[in-house]
């Protein structure tokens, strides 16, 4: 993913409503009629191993899910299939994802992990999707998962109920019930 910029002179505004065009079928088949979609670079920030994606505090205060393509900071996609991805809004941002340095100019923006991301496929129902999209991929969907498979991450997930699991499915279930069944 690239974030030097080859385009110094471009409407960020047109390139964003171009981006948001090419999925508008998208979301009119998950019946998303005003989605907040905003293009992001996804990187490895100094000191972690896995994709982020950073977003400001004005973007994440808005209280939505919100909607991205990965761009090049030039705003030109830079994923061949074009995917379309969704943040889902997380209350607990604040305490719970890492911020960049702050700027001269007193900006910072919270690391979001890629792999906190659910794609939006078309393809598949719209509830399979946001319920736990990579459950099928962990273990046999027709069984319960053995007690085995769980880590101390995973209970510690469901104990403080907060999405620190290695698992999608998991952490999507933690973040819809941010209560605990004993509240």
């Amino acid at each position: 993913m690239s974030l030097t910029t080859k385009n110094v002179s471009f409407n960020r505004h047109e390139k964003t409503e171009e981006l948001i065009k090419h999925h508008d079928w998208k979301f009119k088949l998950i019946q998303e009629e005003s989605p907040l979609f905003i293009p992001k670079c996804a990187y490895v920030p100094k000191g972690y191993s896995e994709l982020h994606i950073g977003f400001f505090p004005s973007e994440v205060k808005k209280g939505k899910d919100i909607y991205t393509e990965f761009t090049s900071i030039d705003l030109e996609p830079e994923d061949p299939k074009r995917t379309l991805h969704m943040w889902r809004y997380n209350p607990h941002y604040e305490e719970e994802y890492s911020k960049t340095e702050m700027t001269a100019t007193g900006q910072f923006r919270y690391l979001v992990p890629v792999s906190e991301l659910i794609k939006i496929d078309p393809e598949v129902k719209a509830e399979q999707q946001t319920l736990f999209p990579d459950f099928d991929e962990i273990m046999d969907p027709d069984t319960d998962a053995p007690l085995s498979q769980i880590t101390i991450r995973d209970l510690a997930a469901i104990m403080l109920m907060k999405p620190v699991s290695n698992k999608k499915w998991l952490n999507d279930l933690v973040i819809k019930n941010d209560k605990a069944p004993w509240e």
